[in-house]
């Protein structure tokens, strides 16, 4: 190449340099941390809110759609409310007196046909040919054994619950065992009769049916003057099987003097144990235990047991005559099984399952002895004790008063001042006026009770 062509080549590149006097170039733009900050916050609240609305949709929608799917409507929930309990009336039997077991006929006897007497020789004969084996001995009792089982099928277990903490303060559980009766069943609890002092401050209450089933109750209502409660158990809470193989107790009655002697069967815990069983006899109901705004008649037996027995007593029909109590036994028959009589506890029974109010006075008492009414004392309940701090005793009454009622309605007997009691509801004011001996005259006395709860 030449000297002028390396010059010109020079100058064209000169000019080129020169004619680029300025070149660009890009920088990546700053980032905004607050700008971003913001958009971040916006985006996660919308995402939060959007996913609150989608929930609630959701929630609101899915029965419908599901119902919709499936083709069922939607059942409306019933309600069921509880029915009103009651144990059917007595029928108050006559029973037969000495009197009229005294043949007063003035007809002949009947003659016997010749050729159909007996003469004694022939008669020992007969008997002597009646051998009662060990069979026999067998299947009587296997009979009673049938009545017994049968009878397990209202009878429960109760366990109550309760934490407890020894000397060293340390904490431990403690569990009881007593038998409960299945009583009735308003169609949504179902009702069992217990020792009230044994589930008394428990944790929880455990029913254990005759087929294995457990399940929670809790206290519906208790009676302090008897130690009875009746607990109850949510119906939901029972299976089907268990529904179709428990029962309730059928109530007999015990105020006939003719349940005396009769063969009966102590079932429960007579003996402490769950699922005992006992047989004997009733050996009288004529004792009353006046207790206080209440008197019940004391079964005893022949049965020995614990005196921490429970549990019912039924005849062989296996209907429950009484309610195993051994709180009131006297000192010489400390182990013999004694029980409550069904007869009076069915109107307390029926309040506690009812949920009504014991309306609380705080008198014991009985029917005034004719042998007082045959010397001018009037007719009613004679007071035999007051309890300390009692409405009775704030109005006024004392022992030794006869209640004759109210100035509208007259009594005769305690079993009247019972109905009279059952009329009133806690916080009532009524005048009970009531005839007081002084110096061999029974004066007429008018005093405000005003009623109470039952003292706990």
């Amino acid at each position: 190449m030449t000297d002028d062509e390396l010059k010109k080549l020079e100058s064209e590149t000169q000019e080129k340099d020169e004619f680029v006097f300025m070149r660009e170039e890009i920088k990546s733009r700053p980032i905004n941390r607050k700008k971003l900050m913001r958009n971040t916050m916006v985006a996660a609240i919308s995402a939060v809110v959007f996913g609150l609305v989608a929930c609630v949709t959701f929630a609101l929608l899915a029965p419908f759609v599901i119902d919709r799917i499936s083709g069922n409507e939607k059942e409306e929930e019933v309600k069921v409310e509880p029915v009103v309990i009651s144990f059917p009336e007595e029928t108050v039997e006559e029973e037969m007196t000495p009197e009229d077991m005294i043949l007063t006929s003035t007809d002949p006897a009947p003659e016997i046909p010749e050729g159909t007497q007996l003469d004694e020789e022939e008669i020992k004969a007969l008997i002597s040919d009646v051998k009662f084996s060990l069979d026999d001995y067998q299947s009587m009792y296997k009979t009673l054994s049938d009545v017994a089982v049968n009878a397990q099928r209202f009878i429960v277990r109760v366990t109550p619950v309760k934490d407890n903490t020894d000397i060293f303060n340390n904490a431990y559980v403690r569990e009881s065992e007593l038998s409960g009766v299945i009583t009735e069943s308003n169609e949504t609890e179902l009702f069992i009769t217990t020792k009230y002092s044994m589930v008394k401050g428990s944790n929880d209450i455990l029913v254990t049916f005759c087929n294995g089933v457990s399940a929670r109750a809790t206290i519906a209502a208790y009676d302090t003057t008897t130690d009875l409660c009746v607990i109850g158990v949510l119906e939901d809470d029972i299976n089907e099987v268990t529904r179709e193989t428990i029962r309730m107790a059928p109530l007999g009655s015990s105020t006939s003097y003719s349940i005396v002697g009769m063969p009966i069967i102590a079932v429960g815990s007579p003996l402490g144990v769950y699922r005992s069983v006992n047989y004997g006899i009733i050996t009288s109901n004529s004792n009353k235990l006046n207790l206080t705004d209440s008197v019940y008649k004391q079964l005893y037996t022949n049965i020995y047991g614990s005196s921490s027995a429970t549990g019912v007593l039924i005849n062989l029909k296996g209907e429950v005559l009484g309610i195993i109590d051994t709180t009131h036994s006297v000192s010489d028959t400390r182990n013999l099984i004694c029980a409550y009589g069904i007869t009076e506890l069915k109107k307390p029974l029926e309040r506690m399952m009812n949920g009504l109010d014991t309306v609380y006075m705080g008198i014991t008492g009985d029917d005034v002895p004719a042998a007082m009414v045959s010397t001018g004392a009037p007719e009613g309940v004679f007071v035999l004790s007051v309890e300390m701090d009692s409405p009775a005793m704030r109005a006024g009454i004392q022992s030794g008063d006869i209640i004759v009622g109210t100035p509208i309605t007259r009594i005769n007997k305690f079993s009247d001042y019972l109905i009279l009691l059952r009329g009133f509801n806690q916080g009532d004011t009524e005048t009970i006026r009531v005839f007081r001996s002084s110096q061999g005259v029974y004066k007429q006395i008018d005093l405000e009770v005003s009623f109470s709860e039952v003292k706990k």
